[in-house]
């Protein structure tokens, strides 16, 4: 099951990195309804916070939970805390996930050389060095080859293109925005983003072939400072 929201987690817009300001995008939180053949299913919420010295944590939660092929209820919850110094580089990141009673937990370190995914009994496996992880806030994320597939715990390939500068809808309101395709491992998941880079939402295929929706809820959307 956990193949269906591999597709969750990734996005947004190619923005430089010392222009992210991510309070000033989405105030302390973003919260945003999930939805599967059009009906709601859950919600993914991101929070944020400053942490030491110009860092800052970064909270995100997803829970969903829907009836699978007419016959069985699924529920799946995702817990992530990122720490960033100076919102440039990720310095470490606790992951738990319960995947319809499942538990996985993921836990991430700088050392001196880069990135590692911690492991006691097999030792600490290197990743790279300027990763970034697939929760969804970062705006660098569509101009990355790789990044930390937070749900697999392991290094994923991207091959992002941009498809349309288009018009879409949040409540009542049109808004301007980027349509990206992640590509890679992703296929077919489309992203939205606004001009000043705030992740709208996406689309992706579930196993079934039903359609996934994430889409920002609009009051959340006024509330971080922008007009509609």
């Amino acid at each position: 099951m956990r193949n269906l929201f591999l597709a969750v987690m990734l996005s947004v817009l190619a923005l430089p990195v010392n222009a992210i300001e991510p309070l000033s995008l989405y105030g302390q939180e973003a919260v945003y309804t999930v939805e599967r053949k059009g009906k709601p299913i859950g919600t993914y919420q991101i929070r944020f916070a400053p942490w030491q010295q110009e860092g800052l944590q970064v909270d995100v939660e997803m829970q969903l939970g829907f009836r699978y092929l007419a016959l069985f209820e699924y529920e799946f919850n995702y817990r992530a805390r990122e720490y960033w110094q100076g919102n440039k580089r990720l310095e470490r990141m606790q992951v738990q996930i319960d995947d319809d009673g499942e538990q996985t937990e993921y836990r991430f370190s700088r050392k001196e050389d880069g990135l590692y995914r911690d492991n006691a009994e097999q030792g600490d496996e290197y990743l790279g060095d300027q990763l970034l992880t697939s929760n969804h806030w970062h705006p660098k994320v569509v101009q990355q080859d790789a990044l930390i597939n937070t749900l697999t715990g392991s290094v994923s390939n991207l091959d992002v293109t941009l498809e349309a500068d288009e018009s879409v809808t949040i409540g009542s309101h049109r808004v301007q925005a980027s349509r990206y395709r992640l590509g890679g491992e992703l296929g077919d998941t489309l992203s939205w983003y606004d001009q000043r880079g705030r992740w709208l939402g996406m689309e992706f295929s579930a196993r079934d072939g039903s359609r996934v929706r994430i889409w920002m809820e609009p009051e959340l959307y006024a509330h971080a400072g922008e007009d509609l």
